[in-house]
């Protein structure tokens, strides 16, 4: 009798010699390992491709992201310097435009000046604006978080759009909030102006709504109306450039479709969560959490 070890290693010793005294054998157990050994180098050169195609890639990548960044730059740039060139022309148009207007002229002219200076204001905003998106889009724009009362900047706004409210002849509520948030004072008004104006344009009859809530992660600042609401089609895609709702006032201007975008990268940039609640035909609720 012998242990199992012992027999493991008399079977391995016996089948290696037979091995041997059969040349057939032998040539069969000699190609094996032959083969075995090519697939195993196969192998390790296919693992070592791939680790180069893998590096290359990665590097490829990180010569597109350097190239974007570098285009970005450039375009912020660019827009900035044609913007400040075309900005003055505009300006002087503009005032043209309003003395123009200020003098006695047939009625049918003076509509075309007012839709003159309109359109030349649109143009202003627009190329505004676009700097603004590259800025952003560039990392050019930097926050300045600090601590302020949301009254600080809540009641500015309330009282600027209370009027331009009662000229469309709506009413405009503010429930004034004595919360401190920390946040950039000048970015988050921008994203409140757009949602005032936003909620303005859209609503036909009844009124706006201006206030606070106090969340679990925060305050929720909120802008509410009573205007046709939003499909739930629509809500992702009016967070994108130039696009717009369907169902504004008639005697509203159309807008830019950018202010929303602005929006979308201004809280993203702050790290504001932005939410979105509407019921068509009764209304919608922007809101950002600080």
């Amino acid at each position: 009798m012998c242990s199992y070890g012992s027999c493991i290693y008399r079977a391995k010793r016996r089948r290696r010699s037979w091995l041997f005294r059969d040349p057939v054998l032998r040539r069969i157990e000699e190609a094996t390992r032959s083969r075995t050994r090519a697939q195993r180098a196969a192998k390790l050169r296919e693992i070592e491709e791939e680790e180069r195609r893998a590096l290359q890639r990665e590097e490829e990548q990180r010569a597109a992201k350097q190239e974007a960044e570098a285009a970005n730059s450039s375009k912020t740039r660019f827009l900035a310097a044609v913007s400040h060139d075309l900005l003055q022309p505009l300006n002087a148009a503009r005032l043209f435009a309003s003395a123009l207007g200020e003098h006695r002229v047939p009625e049918d002219a003076r509509h075309l000046v007012e839709h003159l200076g309109r359109s030349l204001k649109d143009v202003e905003t627009l190329l505004g604006t676009l700097v603004d998106i590259s800025r952003l889009d560039a990392g050019v724009l930097k926050a300045d978080v600090a601590p302020f009362e949301a009254a600080d900047l809540l009641d500015m706004l309330a009282h600027e759009y209370q009027q331009i409210a009662a000229s469309q002849g709506l009413a405009l509520h503010y429930v004034r909030s004595g919360a401190v948030i920390d946040s950039d004072l000048q970015l988050l008004a921008r994203v409140v102006r757009n949602f005032l104006t936003n909620a303005i344009r859209y609503t036909a009859r009844g009124h706006v709504l201006l206030g606070c809530r106090r969340r679990a992660g925060g305050l929720e600042i909120c802008v509410g109306d009573t205007g046709p609401g939003i499909p739930e089609d629509q809500r992702k895609a009016i967070f994108l450039e130039f696009r717009r709702a369907e169902n504004r006032r008639v005697d509203q201007d159309r807008g830019l479709g950018l202010g929303l975008a602005i929006v979308d990268r201004i809280t993203s940039m702050l790290d504001h969560p932005v939410g979105l609640a509407s019921r068509p035909g009764r209304g919608s609720l922007f809101s950002v959490l600080v």
